[in-house]
């Protein structure tokens, strides 16, 4: 059984009626998945959409009070009945192959997590491939966590985004997303990639990954919230235990400098504040 976990806040409702078309479509028996829907106390509630879709699947809603996206999921997490996890943004969709290329790449191979390709969906409707090298499902590249973060730190074979994967549950037995405006994705890839043996990257484009002006990531204001990036990489140097590692450590230092460069730019238009936070960066 398979936990598809849908995260919503104000979203019109189309969007969020075109996301949960496309978990429907995977062809699934209706035992064989449930869909748990959270919504961070939107303006208006999706709980009618979520109706329309009760008759045909096990679908949930649950309201939480303005915890955000991270707290969302977790929230998810401990309703969660399945064997394996998947996590869509409201406003994202997938693929009507997502699953049958995802969890046989997970089958045929043995392995924990299973990794995709998506599609940036940009302002105008266009699609952007992103660790893409493939359109065909069958071409399936098997590394361990360790060799899967080293890849992802250096920007290759796939994204640092929870959406695109689908994860044997167990990794959630202990963790949750942290209480970061960004970067918790990286963090609970972080950690999952780490706990796993081995890890299947199909390069088949399978999640659609939407842009909008209004979204965390590209609203202008508020600079300090890309300082939670910082202290992501804080974190990882704290817990990681293959710093020893010469290649995968490469791979940190260069994500870190990267980062951290990207974050002090940031925090550069406000050169009045955030003295201490520039400091350390």
């Amino acid at each position: 059984m398979i936990s598809f976990i849908v995260t919503t806040y104000n979203l019109a409702d189309w969007l969020l009626r075109r996301c949960l078309t496309s978990i429907v479509a995977q062809g699934l028996a209706r035992d064989e998945y449930e869909i748990i829907v959270v919504d961070d106390e939107s303006t208006v509630s999706p709980r009618h959409v979520v109706d329309e879709f009760a008759t045909q699947v096990n679908i949930t809603l649950h309201i939480q009070r303005h915890k955000r996206q991270g707290a969302a999921r977790n929230l998810a997490l401990c309703h969660a009945q399945g064997d394996w996890v998947q996590f869509v943004d409201g406003d994202d969709y997938v693929d009507e192959d997502f699953i049958s290329c995802m969890y046989n790449a997970i089958t045929k191979n043995n392995a924990d997590i299973a990794t995709c390709g998506h599609y940036r969906v940009e302002f105008d409707g266009t699609l952007k491939s992103i660790y893409t090298l493939s359109d065909n499902a069958d071409d399936i590249i098997c590394k361990t966590g360790i060799e899967s973060l080293t890849d992802m730190f250096y920007g290759e074979t796939c994204s640092a985004s929870s959406g695109s994967k689908l994860y044997k549950k167990n990794f959630f037995d202990k963790l949750r997303f942290p209480g970061y405006v960004m970067g918790e994705d990286t963090y609970v890839v972080y950690h999952a990639f780490s706990e796993s043996k081995k890890i299947a990257h199909t390069n088949k484009p399978l999640y659609y990954y939407v842009q909008h002006e209004s979204s965390v990531t590209n609203k202008k204001a508020n600079y300090i919230k890309f300082y939670d990036y910082v202290r992501l990489y804080d974190h990882i140097l704290e817990v990681d235990k293959n710093l020893t590692n010469k290649t995968y450590f490469n791979s940190l230092a260069n994500r870190l400098i990267e980062n951290n460069f990207w974050v002090y730019m940031k925090l550069r238009n406000e050169p009045d504040k955030y003295n201490d936070e520039k400091q350390h960066i």
